[in-house]
């Protein structure tokens, strides 16, 4: 079965570290693993670290760019997606499909100008925030809880108009609110669980999760293992309960994966990068049977796509 995996910090990690996509690799989620295992979709995440000032957060994002399509994105294997034409054409072609999303947005410093540009460069979606306050929203570790300021106002508005998917992953109680009441346009949440199932502020409430069910949107389950579970060696058939939850609220069309490969602190055991993944599917296939499995291992997030990518 083919896999869509929504969120891995790849290009964070060769930023930080030099590592290489190709060959021998390091990396959680290199080309041969994801190869091995049948991915046939990857969001890469162009992380901002909130702790850097202004200047290098943006930095940081243009250079990972830079990577993706220099030492990424390769014909023949991984093809860049940036519309409804060119995922067609790498489905046709039986390439990876690499899309880019920004994890952060303090890169654009409040202005839309900045995110017009971004645009431009292929990104085509963004989270507000990583867990902490910038100029566009509070993050859901920020104690005062805050939601959208005047500048991510305008910021998701532009996304709407430039067919830009905002992604809920980080982002405070009250800010998932604000998004909601506006914007009718595509909303996911890149890598995170059930909170009714294990009550991190990381993970969805099933408020949420049926608002996302009702607007057609999308939510990846993340194997980091302190948002599925507590203690250590969290095994990852305790995911199961988060997407067994999810499709209890009749998520059964907007449940996928977001693993968060390259990005998490401690990976559930089993699914220790994306080498892992062909044994991953099979044990969901074996659980939900095969129509269901296909639809959350790869499905749902195609059809999340071909809805909210511009056409051409």
């Amino acid at each position: 079965m083919p896999i869509a995996d929504a969120h891995v910090d790849v290009l964070w990690r060769m930023l930080r570290s030099g590592a290489r996509f190709y060959g021998e690799s390091q990396l959680q989620a290199s080309y041969d693993k994801l190869h091995k295992s049948g991915v046939g979709t990857q969001v890469f995440a162009l992380f901002v670290d909130p702790a850097d000032p202004d200047t290098r957060q943006l930095e940081d994002v243009l250079v990972s760019i830079d990577k993706f399509y220099r030492q990424v994105v390769s014909p023949g294997l991984v093809h860049a997606v940036r519309s409804v034409d060119e995922l067609l054409a790498a489905r046709s072609e039986g390439v990876i499909a690499g899309l880019l999303s920004i994890e952060g947005g303090g890169c654009l410093r409040g202005k839309p100008e900045l995110l017009r540009v971004m645009f431009d460069l292929g990104v085509r979606g963004m989270g507000l925030t990583w867990n902490l306050p910038n100029a566009l929203s509070d993050g859901c570790m920020e104690p005062r809880g805050s939601g959208l300021t005047g500048a991510g106002r305008e910021v998701v508005e532009e996304m709407g108009r430039l067919s830009m998917w905002v992604d809920l992953a980080h982002l405070s109680d009250r800010g998932v609110e604000d998004v909601f009441s506006l914007t009718n346009g595509a909303v996911m949440a890149s890598h995170a669980n059930a909170r009714q199932v294990h009550n991190h502020p990381r993970n969805l409430s099933d408020a949420v999760i049926v608002e996302l069910i009702r607007r057609q949107g999308w939510m990846g389950m993340v194997f980091e293992s302190s948002f599925v579970d507590r203690g250590d060696n969290v095994p990852y058939t305790q995911l199961f309960r988060h997407m067994d939850h999810v499709l209890e609220l009749g998520g059964e069309d907007i449940l996928g994966l977001g693993s968060d490969f390259d990005g998490t602190t401690t990976p559930v055991s089993g699914l220790a990068d994306a080498g892992d993944y062909a044994a991953f599917a099979a044990a969901v296939k074996e659980r939900y049977g095969a129509n269901l499995a296909d639809k959350i291992l790869f499905q749902n997030f195609e059809d999340f796509l071909l809805r909210s990518l511009p056409q051409s």
